[in-house]
């Protein structure tokens, strides 16, 4: 998930110390791809967000999920065993990486801190990733940790947190001579990894890292003395108490946030009321239309085990609201989605909060996933903490977040977060918006429950689930649209679900747009009929973006079972596909051709990229 400047703006002073958007935007979806696909893993979903925000500071989300088995989970070290090393060397790259993400940004930061980037070797991890797995499968590795932020000093340093132990950084591998003692420690150069294992197996270790052509050295070990020593050249440069490296005090911050000084949003009506101008509008944003040039510079298919792709359809070209994965060894499916929507944050970021989780839940169970059986990750970035207003910011929206979180029954697995970033300009810091994306794993029982996100077929019905309000930034009522999503699995289960779609950005016209791009029909919609508030008007109706709704297709033989089953929830038949034409007809105020619509939403990108 990317987040960059518009690439859509002139610039003019600003880019005398950044680079242009659309130069950042290339560069890191290539670099993106030339890593993970030359490791062989499937890039299966991803998102894209432009703002003047993110001009100097753009944001990189890369998320990774894998298979282990339960009996390998479980990881102890104990005093008496070796401390190891496998992968890259250690070098002057990536010096400080961790301060300098979330550390102000000035002018002399694309000079001065360019020892900060890691050099990164895809090759290299691939061989070391193979080396891993099998000593995980012989049985040799008893405690292993990424070595990332802060190098040997984090990875190594959390390892024998507990143990205490020895490292030495004359036996540490090293891409250039006479490094420093504190420059081999804290390195955070890539492809690394911090493994334990007993002496009795280093002949066997060694045996793999020949195999797997890559380096496995024996950098220390775990002595039971709760302190970590750090040697060069001999001589002990670092002897801490590991009690104390790891039982840090907390830094008290105050925070502030007055939600009826934020600033309104804007309404959904059009200008002139012309709703069809409007919708090509949407179509057309830079930030709403398809992401198919960068989709197609990934291989989502490596491995043979993608089932839902980003994009599909009949032409592999429309949108579909998360990617399905099958497992291996397992008759489950896996689905992935993520969500972001940091220009909630800048009116209202409780709201935010919640809208997030639960479009990231709703895309899940939209695709199939039982609701019941999600979990999600959170990885923020924001400007400076030190700003009451900004921490504020922060705090309204991991309270949205938690009590989504906590109404689902949704585990946040894993996280992570940025601060810091913003820049420091003549007229003032530019800080990104608040930036939070969710990311969701559900799971899928049987290959059967997998939906499509495009309109199949003409003669079915058409029908949204949940209530549309009279909102510019949309609340939530989770409990609500848990029993929603509750009932929709168990029509999925019943096989009354024939397609669906998450409404979200664009609201509803936009959704039913998407929906049709498939070219199978076109769509004949009552806009009477939509579940809404008595204060929506026609504007809401059509672009609010109430949140736990969905646009469904229905055979007409499971028209009449879906109806009942839904008769306690906001549920409503709104209209039909046909064949007698090949455009989205909503009652007298909108009639626009399918294909154009498309092609706006569909080309809104190639001019950039």
């Amino acid at each position: 998930v990317f987040c960059f400047g518009r690439v859509d703006e002139e610039y003019d002073k600003e880019l005398e110390h950044c680079i242009h958007p659309i130069g950042m935007l290339r560069g890191v979806v290539r670099g993106v791809r030339d890593y993970g696909n030359r490791m062989g893993i499937p890039t299966v979903t991803g998102g894209l967000h432009f703002d003047y925000g993110y001009l100097y500071n753009p944001i990189v989300f890369c998320g990774t999920a894998g298979v282990i088995k339960r009996d390998e989970i479980d990881k102890e070290i104990k005093a008496g065993m070796n401390i190891y090393g496998v992968g890259g060397r250690t070098g002057r790259d990536g010096l400080h990486g961790a301060t300098f993400s979330s550390a102000a940004l000035t002018t002399e930061s694309q000079v001065e801190d360019q020892q900060a980037v890691q050099i990164g070797n895809p090759i290299e991890e691939k061989k070391a990733c193979d080396f891993v797995l099998r000593a995980r499968d012989e049985g040799l590795i008893e405690f292993i940790t990424d070595c990332g932020a802060g190098g040997w000093s984090s990875a190594a340093g959390e390892m024998i947190s507990e143990v205490g132990g020895v490292i030495d950084l004359d036996k540490v591998p090293l891409k250039q001579p006479n490094m420093r003692s504190w420059e081999i420690f804290l390195s955070e150069s890539q492809e690394r990894m911090v493994f334990a294992a007993y002496p009795d197996k280093e002949e066997r270790l060694q045996e793999l890292a020949k195999i797997y052509q890559t380096e496995c050295t024996c950098i220390g070990n775990a002595d039971g003395s709760e302190r970590l020593k750090v040697l060069h050249h001999g001589e002990v440069v670092c002897d801490l108490d590991a009690e104390f490296l790891h039982e840090a005090p907390v830094k008290q911050l105050k925070s502030q946030w007055l939600q009826e000084n934020a600033e309104p949003a804007a309404s959904h009506e059009p200008e002139n009321g012309d709703y069809s101008a409007h919708l090509k509008k949407l179509l057309g944003d830079i930030n709403n239309c398809s992401r198919e040039p960068i989709i197609r510079e990934y291989d989502h298919e490596v491995q043979g085990n993608t089932i839902l792709k980003p994009l599909a359809g009949p032409g592999g070209d429309c949108p579909q609201d998360g990617s399905v994965i099958k497992i291996n060894d397992s008759d489950k499916y896996m689905s992935m989605c993520v969500a972001m929507s940091p220009q909630y944050g800048k009116t209202d970021p409780y709201k935010m909060g919640v809208s997030t989780v639960d479009e990231c839940v709703r895309q899940l169970v939209v695709t199939g996933a039982h609701p019941d059986k999600l979990a999600i990750l959170d990885n923020y970035c924001m400007g400076n903490p030190n700003d009451e207003v900004e921490l504020g910011r922060l705090v309204e929206n991991i309270k949205g977040i938690c009590e989504a979180a906590q109404v689902y029954n949704a585990p946040y697995v894993s996280g992570k977060d940025s601060f810091y970033n913003y820049f420091e300009t003549e007229d003032g810091p530019v800080s990104i918006p608040l930036t939070i994306l969710v990311s969701g794993m559900g799971v899928i029982d049987d290959k059967r429950h997998i939906v499509r996100s495009s309109l199949r077929q003409p003669g079915h019905a058409i029908a949204v689930m949940g209530k549309t309000h009279s909102e510019n930034i949309p609340g939530l009522d989770a409990e609500r649209a848990l029993a929603h999503y509750r009932k929709y699995h168990a029509a999925v289960q019943n096989g009354w679900i024939h397609a669906a779609h998450d409404c979200s950005d664009g609201g509803l016209a936009m959704a039913l747009a998407e929906f049709a791009f498939s070219g199978k029909a076109g769509l004949d919609i009552d806009l009477d009929a939509v579940p809404a508030a008595d204060d929506a008007s026609v504007a809401d109706k059509l672009f609010a973006e109430s949140n736990g709704r969905f646009v469904i297709e229905v055979k007409p033989e499971h028209e009449e079972a879906l109806t009942a089953h839904f008769a306690d929830c906001d549920f409503a038949i709104i209209g039909r596909s046909t064949d007698t034409h090949r455009s989205l007809k909503i009652g007298e105020i909108l009639n626009e051709e399918i294909e154009p619509l498309k092609q706006l939403w569909k080309n809104g990108l190639t001019p950039y990229y």
